[in-house]
């Protein structure tokens, strides 16, 4: 049985607001370059990022702030909907995508805060908002890769369960949480 550490700081949990950039670029710029390479949805400078939301009202960021420092710790992008050129690999797994009622996620944890529960309570609060929203399942964005044993214990933990794997850059698995 593995340990689970919890948390010791207190942590702020909310949707990313546009002023919440440059620290973004911050957090982002302190990720190791294995934490990096692991999450890609958008590039790593502040214009990518505002042009990532801009005028999109499919996508919504989220993070954890450490409250004694004002530090983002933990980021997680949210995508109503599937990636359209994910969409004949999902429905090879026998998978019929709902662009209403599912949703795409790709989270971050700050690599000195992984394994203290900051991303759990970040996806917990995400699953809470998703539910009203009335999302019914949650996939991996890009899925997750099969070396990254870590991440996905996270996700196991978590109720995400296989879907099916496929080969980008190596192996990787789709996973899916159901909420109802």
């Amino acid at each position: 049985m593995s340990e689970h550490k919890q948390t010791t700081l207190p942590f702020l949990l909310r949707r990313l607001d546009k002023g919440d950039f440059d620290n973004l670029v911050l957090y982002v710029n302190s990720l190791s370059s294995e934490t990096k390479k692991r999450f890609a949805p958008h590039a790593f400078d502040k214009q990518s990022m505002i042009d990532f939301y801009q005028d999109n009202d499919l996508l919504i960021g989220y993070i954890a702030v450490d409250l004694e420092t004002g530090a983002i710790v933990a980021y997680a992008i949210m995508k109503r909907g599937i990636l359209e050129h994910d969409r004949s690999r999902l429905e090879s797994y026998g998978l019929i995508p709902d662009q209403e009622q599912d949703s795409t996620f790709a989270p971050s944890v700050a690599d000195s805060r992984q394994g203290q529960g900051v991303g759990s309570g970040l996806l917990q609060y995400i699953i809470a908002e998703q539910k009203i929203t009335k999302i019914n399942r949650i996939l991996l964005w890009g899925g997750v890769q099969a070396d990254n044993v870590r991440a996905i214990h996270y996700y196991e933990r978590n109720g995400f369960t296989r879907l099916g794997q496929f080969e980008h850059h190596g192996t990787n698995y789709d996973m899916i949480l159901t909420l109802s």
